[in-house]
C-alpha cells in the first residue's frame, strides 16, 4: 500500500506583501501623472521601478508544500498562490536525525552541517522539524513544520531517526 501525505503550509504574514503590491500600484500612477506633467524620462523611471516591485514581490507571499510518498519527501515552494518551484527532494532513510529544533535530540547531535535550508513561511508559528540529510560528504539541514501524520508517514521509513 502506499503512503502518501500531502501538507500546504501557508503565509501568515502579508502585510509587506500588500504594501510592496500596493506602492507598485502608485508608482505606476505617477509614472503616469509624470508622463503628462514632468516629462518621459521621470515617468520612465518611476515604471520600471513599479515594474521591478511588482515582479519581485511574488517572493514575499511563499508558501510551502510538503509531501511524502513512499518515503521520499518533496518540497515544494508556492509563490503568490500560482507559481510553484520544486525545493528540494531527499527519501527519509538518508536522513540523519528528524527532530524538533529545540529537542535534546537535536541539540545533542554533534556535526550539525553548516548548510541550512529553511522552507517555513513568514509568521508561521508552529512547531519547527529539523531534517539532517546524508549526501555524502554534501549534508544539509532542513527547516521545516510538518504536521503529526507527516511525522508518522516518516517514522514508518526510518523508526530509527525520526524523533517525534
Amino acid at each position: 500500500m502506499d503512503n502518501f501525505k500531502e501538507q500546504l503550509v501557508r503565509i501568515e504574514d502579508i502585510v509587506i506583501y500588500n504594501i510592496a503590491y500596493g506602492i507598485s500600484i502608485v508608482l505606476f500612477v505617477l509614472s503616469l501623472i509624470s508622463l503628462i506633467f514632468v516629462g518621459i524620462s521621470v515617468a520612465v523611471i518611476l515604471a520600471i521601478l513599479a515594474g521591478a516591485l511588482f515582479y519581485f514581490k511574488r517572493f514575499l507571499y511563499c508558501e510551502y508544500e510538503y509531501i511524502i510518498t513512499n518515503g521520499e519527501v518533496d518540497i515544494d515552494c508556492i509563490y503568490q498562490v500560482n507559481s510553484r518551484k520544486s525545493k528540494l527532494s531527499f527519501e527519509v532513510k538518508d536522513t540523519s536525525l528528524i527532530a524538533a529544533k529545540d529537542s535534546e535530540d537535536y541539540k545533542g547531535f554533534s556535526n550539525k552541517p553548516k548548510d541550512i535550508i529553511n522552507c517555513i513561511p513568514k509568521g508561521n508559528k508552529d512547531k519547527v522539524y529539523v531534517a539532517i540529510l546524508n549526501e555524502g560528504s554534501n549534508k544539509k539541514q532542513i527547516e521545516f513544520v510538518p504536521n503529526k501524520e507527516f511525522l508518522d508517514i516518516c517514522f514508518l521509513y526510518n523508526p530509527k531517526v525520526v524523533k517525534r
